[in-house]
């Protein structure tokens, strides 16, 4: 490891700290034997941040996933953004699920001349996705912009995920499908463990031939997200934000990558919230490393009202 790279990891226990320092001491699980620890899943081991982002910097891509609304997800996705950023020889492009691929020519005006991430998200009409406040968001993009990194818009706009919902991998044009692997049939614990995750995103209310319909949409998604991702890398590699359901690696966008990038190496990073029912870290999740956090304080109880309810389905 040279001097330059050693630094650089040594700087970064100090910038992912400074991320957990703004969580405040009266959130939930803040406290919690576990907030802040990393856990590796290969070998059920714990890791420093800087094992994790030296691990992550071997890799071609970076999948770090979040639950929406926990700003804490978004601080800590920024950090690792700008320290694997300023590791890397060649910047890496940010791929990001909020954003549909057809507003990847708003991004390409919006920053021509400019190196600026505050009116990004106007420019993609953020605030009618449903996702936070960009501002949440916009330090991602600002770490991938101040190293020369491309923004790219990852996601299926509404009209595709009407098509996926009612028609599947038949919705998309034939080269995608086939290089994505859309259409190939998953295992039936695959496909099990998929829709009992939608099913409980949906607190139990929805019916069989609609869990159907969400389950095409999810592939379609993953598949999309995999591709642009793929097609942007270039010899830089590339990070992909997006819900801890997208980043797994048996299912989610990994699934995809193996297909389009053969012995592409990634790295998948899911960001999960302590719970007080559990003091000892899971194990066996699908993810390559396991960061726990505190959670959100206002959230509610899910599945009690409309609102809670919609909580959960906005849930990443």
């Amino acid at each position: 490891m040279d001097a330059r790279l050693t630094g650089l990891l040594a700087c970064t226990a100090l910038m992912l700290g400074a991320c957990a320092s703004q969580t405040p001491e009266s959130a939930p699980g803040a406290d919690h034997p576990l907030a802040g620890q990393i856990f590796r899943m290969n070998d059920r081991v714990a890791v420093s941040q800087a094992e994790l982002v030296a691990d992550a910097a071997d890799a071609e891509f970076v999948l770090i996933g979040e639950r929406r609304d926990n700003p804490e997800h978004q601080r800590l996705q920024a950090a690792l953004v700008a320290v694997l950023e300023a590791i890397g020889d060649r910047p890496r492009a940010v791929a990001f699920e909020m954003i549909p691929a057809e507003r990847q020519l708003e991004i390409v005006e919006h920053l021509q001349g400019q190196t600026d991430a505050a009116g990004l998200g106007a420019a993609v009409g953020w605030d009618s996705t449903g996702w936070p406040d960009w501002r949440r968001y916009q330090p991602i993009a600002q770490a991938a912009l101040d190293n020369d990194a491309q923004i790219v818009a990852a996601d299926l706009d509404a009209a595709e995920k009407e098509a996926a919902f009612t028609q599947g991998a038949q919705a998309f044009r034939t080269p995608f499908v086939r290089r994505t692997g859309l259409a190939e049939p998953w295992p039936m614990p695959l496909m099990v463990s998929i829709q009992d995750e939608l099913r409980a995103a949906q607190c139990g209310e929805a019916p069989a031939h609609e869990l159907i319909g969400m389950v095409r949409v999810e592939r379609a998604r993953d598949a999309m997200m995999a591709d642009r991702l793929a097609a942007t890398a270039g010899t830089g590699g590339g990070v992909l934000i997006a819900g801890n359901g997208h980043v797994r690696k048996d299912r989610g966008v990994p699934w995809y990558l193996a297909r389009l990038r053969p012995g592409a190496r990634s790295v998948s990073i899911g960001l999960l919230e302590v719970q007080d029912d559990s003091r000892e870290p899971a194990l066996g999740l699908p993810y390559d490393y396991v960061w726990y956090t505190a959670r959100v304080d206002d959230r509610g109880a899910p599945c009690e009202s409309d609102a809670g309810l919609e909580r959960v389905r906005q849930a990443g």
